[in-house]
């Protein structure tokens, strides 16, 4: 008789981001509570090309070794070998979809990636976004497509410590003096569709001298943000943070009074969530974000922050300078609907059920 699960993913710490948080995370419930096993990869994008073939041969040995019940996918580019590990075992495949897995666009890709979703017998998806996408692309029954958003841990990013205390900490690691200070932040890899261009140039510019702009993150955009903090002479209230470690990122988390997601639309690039929402609302950081994609399903309008029309400009503004959202509802609302240990549950019973 088979029995278990068998978790394949190819984003995994140490390697940081939403992926890697949300396998982890998902990988680590359910070694709490059934026979699990995992094939994991922990390096860059590059070392994808041994990773494929090595996972589905890694996987068929385990699925025959230890009659393992179930494969699931942790995201929508491993359906090949979902596919193949479907074919020749008879063991049941899922996946999650998170969106650009979904998206991407490349014709070989579109090709052959939504052929092989819909191949698996089930499909997960962290937003209803996600699920347009992917039914849009691949002929796949709504009923074996369901929405399960992203999870968090309430203790894992939430501190006890006071303002005052994470303000000295602030400029002791970062040499950053922010007393009296509005702190806006945003966390997240610096490419277009994160709008933090588009917030430095159109937004800071409208917003009282007392509010600041930490941005976490690196990546192409870098360059021209830093010339928009120059051109609009920013530099004394924005501020590139580059990549930061999980103490940095938690310190920020807990220090920002608001959390800044001004997505744009960009063709072929989603944001299939946003985890970044959830993890800001955990630690009680009321989110201003952009009315789009997957954002809708992270933040809970008027209650973990507020969603605003794509490129509006005087709504951002005005929920910034009038957030009247209190920590402690944020946090509470945020954590009875992304609490991992729910999150987990809604995944054991659509996995089997």
């Amino acid at each position: 008789m088979r029995s278990g699960i068998l978790f394949i993913t190819r984003n995994y710490p140490p390697k940081v981001g939403g992926l890697e948080e949300y396998s982890y995370h998902l990988i680590r419930e359910f070694e709490s509570r059934v026979t699990t096993f995992k094939i994991t990869l922990s390096k860059s994008k590059k070392h994808l090309v041994w990773f494929l073939p090595y996972s589905f041969f890694k996987a068929l040995y385990l699925i025959r070794k230890f009659s393992v019940s179930h494969v699931h996918l942790c995201d929508g580019m491993l359906a090949p070998v979902g596919r193949l590990l479907k074919g020749l075992t008879g063991t049941t495949v899922t996946a999650t979809v998170h969106g650009l897995d979904i998206t991407y666009r490349n014709p070989f890709y579109q090709k052959v990636i939504p052929l092989c979703i819909e191949s698996l017998d089930r499909i997960v998806c962290v937003s209803r976004s996600t699920r347009d996408a992917l039914l849009k692309r691949a002929h796949i029954f709504p009923e074996n497509c369901v929405v399960i958003p992203n999870g968090v841990n309430p203790d894992e990013m939430f501190s006890y410590r006071s303002k005052a205390e994470l303000l000295r900490e602030c400029e002791a690691l970062r040499q950053l003096s922010l007393p009296n200070r509005k702190i806006l932040f945003t966390l997240g890899r610096l490419v277009k569709r994160k709008g933090v261009a588009w917030f430095v140039e159109q937004v800071m510019p409208k917003l009282p001298e007392e509010y600041v702009y930490l941005v976490a993150g690196a990546g192409p955009e870098k360059d021209p943000i830093k010339e928009i903090i120059r051109r609009y002479q920013l530099e004394k209230r924005v501020f590139l943070m580059g990549a930061v470690s999980n103490e940095i990122r938690q310190m920020f988390y807990n220090l920002a009074d608001i959390f800044i997601m001004s997505n744009i639309t960009v063709p072929g690039d989603v944001e299939g969530f946003g985890i970044v929402a959830i993890e800001a609302g955990s630690c009680g950081l009321p989110v201003v974000a952009t009315d789009i994609q997957g954002i809708r399903d992270a933040v809970i309008d008027k209650k973990t922050g507020f969603l605003i029309r794509e490129g509006d400009v005087e709504g951002f503004v005005e929920k910034i300078t009038g957030m009247n959202l209190k920590k402690d509802s944020v946090r509470k609302a945020v954590l009875s609907k992304f609490n991992w240990k729910r999150i987990s549950e809604e995944y054991r019973e659509f996995l089997f059920s």
